[in-house]
């Protein structure tokens, strides 16, 4: 190798190491549960299960997924959820019912004690994710069971909606996806609480 070509070849793995180095480091969301303070539950309580809420497969991912233009998905490396959505919905949603709920524990799928549920939210969840314009959408079908099987809340198809303070903003929309799971969880907090309302009397 001539002096000149040695000197070519430093410069590019010189360069080459320089911009590996320069990649944006990954950033990663998390959903946030409604705040409450912490209540002692009064006894016996209702047993509430949150699941199996089935998703489709792109909240498998870590990556953050949102809508674009002309039908296109973006799909982010550098931006991802904590956790796969598929299981953070669960979970969220179960913080939520047991804060909005009184008297009743609310426990996320997978169960361990499924036979001691009273009952069950279930459901098939089609969209979860954002407009161009910054406005996270849930699109699901969702319904409640007793026991195991029976349905005291035939199951419906329902839209919920919240606009992000920043379109294009990753914590904003992390935000107005967690609105939205907030939104969707009163709307079920209370059904259920009409449904045990009518189970007592």
């Amino acid at each position: 190798m001539t002096r000149t070509s040695w000197h070519a070849a430093t410069v590019l793995a010189a360069l080459s190491l320089g911009g590996c180095g320069s990649s944006s480091p990954v950033q990663y969301y998390d959903l946030e549960a409604l705040e409450t303070g912490y209540v002692a539950e009064r006894q016996p309580s209702r047993r509430v299960g949150v699941g199996p809420m089935r998703t489709p497969e792109y909240l498998g991912r870590s990556q953050i997924v949102t809508r674009g233009t002309d039908s296109e998905v973006v799909v982010d490396d550098f931006h991802r959820w904590i956790e796969p959505l598929g299981n953070r919905i669960h979970s969220v949603v179960a913080e939520n019912l047991d804060s909005l709920l009184d008297d009743t524990v609310v426990v996320a799928f997978p169960y361990t004690h499924i036979a001691d549920l009273e009952y069950q939210l279930v459901g098939r969840i089609s969209r979860f994710d954002a407009d161009p314009d910054g406005t996270a959408v849930l699109e699901l079908q969702w319904g409640v069971i007793a026991g195991r099987d029976q349905f005291v809340v035939q199951p419906k198809r329902m839209r919920y909606e919240a606009r992000a303070a920043q379109a294009g903003g990753y914590p904003a929309l992390a935000h107005a996806m967690s609105e939205v799971l907030q939104l969707f969880s009163r709307d079920v907090a209370e059904t259920l609480q009409q449904v045990m309302s009518e189970a007592d009397d």
